[in-house]
């Protein structure tokens, strides 16, 4: 897939970005251990990525913009429901 041409509106400006397909990607889940003793699986997935066209760091870099969301996951807690967890096992 081409790139896509566009005007978004961020803080309360007309930008002109190109939206940058992703042909590959790596998204590994990072572990929280909380205090209360939960566990946690964390990503974050890229649903978008847009490079503001024209516009570069002072190094020449280009700028780019990364629409995401978060997905999290409760590995195991003490605080779960005995119910919650007895069927977790059987599956």
């Amino acid at each position: 897939m081409a790139e896509t041409k566009k005007v978004i509106k961020l803080l309360g400006f007309d930008l002109s970005v190109s939206e940058v397909p992703v042909v590959e990607a790596g998204e590994q889940f990072i572990h929280y251990r909380l205090e209360d003793g939960t566990v946690l699986k964390v990503k974050n997935v890229a649903t978008a990525v847009m490079r503001v066209d024209g516009q570069y760091l002072p190094d020449g870099t280009p700028i780019y913009l990364v629409v995401s969301n978060p997905v999290v996951s409760v590995v195991s807690s003490p605080l779960a429901k005995k119910e919650a967890e007895a069927a977790k096992k059987a599956n």
